[in-house]
């Protein structure tokens, strides 16, 4: 059994994944998201990739990032080091599109913090 924590949505439901045979069983998401997650990540072929984006603000140098969906196991270092490139300058919230569509994948890199919101 393999335990995780989702980073899909807010909720980071603690995740517990089995392959039995063949058939892989996901516990403890409160979405469908979360069941899609386990699988893929399960598999090893494709991530959600969570990193931090730098901030000209003193009070928050950096704030979490995610993508909307999975990208290819061999992009993953790719989209960090454009990720890295980043200098967030202005408020975000939650959710806000850092990078659209990144490498030309059908993903965005967002916000994932509230704590640029109110600078």
């Amino acid at each position: 059994m393999v335990q995780m924590i989702c980073p899909v949505c807010k909720n980071n439901c603690h995740l517990e994944v089995e392959e039995i045979d063949g058939v892989i069983t996901v516990s403890g998401n409160k979405c469908a998201r979360g069941d899609l997650h386990a699988r893929e990540e399960l598999k090893g072929e494709r991530k959600i990739v969570t990193y931090h984006a730098s901030t000209v603000f003193e009070s928050v140098p950096s704030v979490d990032v995610k993508t909307t969906g999975t990208v290819p196991k061999e992009l993953v270092f790719r989209l960090i080091r454009l990720i890295k490139k980043q200098k967030i300058d202005h408020p975000m919230k939650r959710g806000e599109v850092l990078l659209h569509q990144p490498l030309d994948l059908p993903v965005d890199v967002v916000i994932d913090s509230d704590e640029l919101e109110n600078l």
